[in-house]
């Protein structure tokens, strides 16, 4: 067995040993059936779909974008995808794709198409760049507080769990859409994957590999949107996983190579994100903890080592 298989065994055992926490961690045996069925099943299968989703979402772009501390949540598409849920929401486009919100999406690729008619370039300064995303964030967490205190005074309080993270909202049919919607496009990231290793070269030369770098761009861009924005409508605001995992993983592997880097990514962020899950419904019993919140207590840490680092070299 080579090095890279056993480290695929050992990251399939994880997430096994993960799922049957998430499964039958203080299970009621008397209810099982119902339980599984009705409850934790759904939330498994959404904790494994999100973690993947949103590890693939960083690790792409982190490299089409040339900014090792982008990820969905650092950026704003986040808190874009959160607006556009509530809104879409609140107009009655709930129920348009599987019970999960069109809105969301829409939501997440207008704060994309902002930030980079903003940014105009890769390869633009990283702080730059964090700072657009951080300032989008924040417009539109006020939007959000706003069109909730307008639309619907009654939910603003129960929003607010979701916009922390949760993972217990969804039922079978949509946990079951979102990761059929997840296999597609990890499936097409990891098929191309060559067009994203030519990235890694430069924009002067990713045209001499034979990758057309705007259409590129643009298909990654839409493909991104489409799945943070579901993500965000099945289960908030979830931050930090796609910023951490592909550098675990680029540390794990030794290797930048996307056809390396996205699966072992896919797979740890399911294991991550599963991981949060059982602690955020063992940790605070009997009352459960927001998995938002408990991905950010090792995520910020994370943020703050990887600028802190990326400066040093600057200055150093």
């Amino acid at each position: 067995m080579t090095l890279t298989q056993r480290r695929y065994l050992f990251g399939v055992l994880a997430l096994l040993l993960c799922s049957a926490l998430s499964l039958f961690l203080r299970l009621d045996f008397s209810n099982a059936a119902l339980i599984l069925t009705e409850l934790r099943i759904p939330r498994l299968i959404l904790s494994i779909s999100v973690g993947a989703a949103l590890a693939l979402s960083g690790a792409v772009m982190q490299t089409v974008l040339a900014n090792p501390l982008a990820d969905p949540y650092t950026l704003g598409i986040a808190s874009g995808a959160a607006l556009g849920a509530a809104v879409g929401a609140t107009l009655g486009f709930k129920l348009a794709f599987f019970g999960l919100n069109v809105g969301a999406v829409i939501g997440a690729g207008l704060v994309l198409v902002v930030l980079f008619k903003i940014v105009g370039r890769r390869n633009q300064e990283p702080d730059t760049m964090i700072l657009i995303g951080v300032m989008l964030s924040l417009t539109c967490a006020s939007g959000l507080a706003i069109w909730m205190a307008l639309a619907d005074p009654i939910g603003v309080q129960s929003i607010n769990f979701w916009l922390l993270g949760d993972l217990s909202r969804v039922g079978m049919l949509p946990a079951v859409a979102l990761f059929a919607l997840t296999l597609v496009i990890c499936a097409y990231f990891i098929v191309f994957s060559r067009n994203l290793d030519a990235f890694l070269f430069g924009d002067g030369l990713v045209e001499t590999f034979g990758v057309p770098l705007e259409r590129t761009q643009k298909i990654a861009i839409i493909l991104i949107s489409i799945l943070v924005g579901f993500c965000v409508s099945a289960a908030g605001m979830i931050g930090f996983v796609g910023l951490v995992v592909p550098h675990f993983v680029r540390k794990m592997i030794g290797s930048s190579r996307h056809r390396d880097l996205l699966p072992f990514s896919i797979l740890w962020g399911a294991v991550i994100l599963t991981f949060s899950d059982v602690l955020a419904k063992s940790v605070g019993d009997p009352r459960e903890l927001p998995v938002g919140a408990v991905t950010a207590v090792v995520g910020a840490p994370v943020f703050i080592y990887l600028f802190v680092k990326r400066k040093k070299g600057e200055t150093g």
